[in-house]
């Protein structure tokens, strides 16, 4: 999947796609995320536009495209807004069409979210969180050179169970 998946920025014109295949993934897999598929259906898609900015803001989202142009998968970067804590962002969002997972779409995305991150001015670390108990993603966050720093335990309950969120970092240049 990978090897043919066209990964470009998401604009306005794909909010509609994007809200798709994220409302999917809140409901397949509501322990990875924050927010919860019964309020996140609810909100339009233009509403999610709004995340879909120029690359070297720092806050963007990459979209994996198949063959036939469907939206299979997607990234988000979200730079930190406080002048303090500009050499930082999140990555959020991270979402792969069941049909597509395990095929090396996730790390594609998280490659080139990493070049793209690299170039912005200024941008010195990214950070994350994940459900502590998805291992392969946190294996694949630590392919990649994320570091964990930090367990939050029972941070989120979906019907009723407890889920820990890790904490990850990564510098995006070496220090010298």
């Amino acid at each position: 999947m990978s090897t043919t998946a066209r990964i470009r920025p998401l604009g306005a014109a794909d909010a509609p796609a994007y809200k798709r295949l994220r409302d999917e993934a809140l409901r397949c897999a509501p322990e990875a995320f924050v927010a919860d598929y019964a309020s996140a259906r609810l909100q339009p898609a233009l509403a999610y536009a709004q995340r879909f900015g120029p690359p070297l803001s720092g806050t963007f989202f990459l979209g994996a495209f198949d063959a036939r142009h469907t939206l299979v998968g997607c990234l988000g970067c979200e730079r930190a807004h406080p002048l303090q804590q500009r050499h930082s962002a999140q990555l959020v969002g991270m979402c792969v069409a069941p049909g597509a997972q395990r095929q090396g779409l996730g790390r594609s995305l998280l490659q080139h979210v990493l070049m793209v991150a690299a170039r912005v001015p200024g941008l010195e670390q990214l950070t994350l969180t994940v459900t502590a108990s998805n291992t392969h993603v946190v294996r694949l966050y630590e392919s990649l050179g994320f570091v964990a720093w930090g367990l939050q335990p029972r941070a989120l309950i979906v019907a009723g169970q407890a889920y820990d969120a890790l904490h990850m970092n990564r510098p995006l240049h070496p220090r010298t």
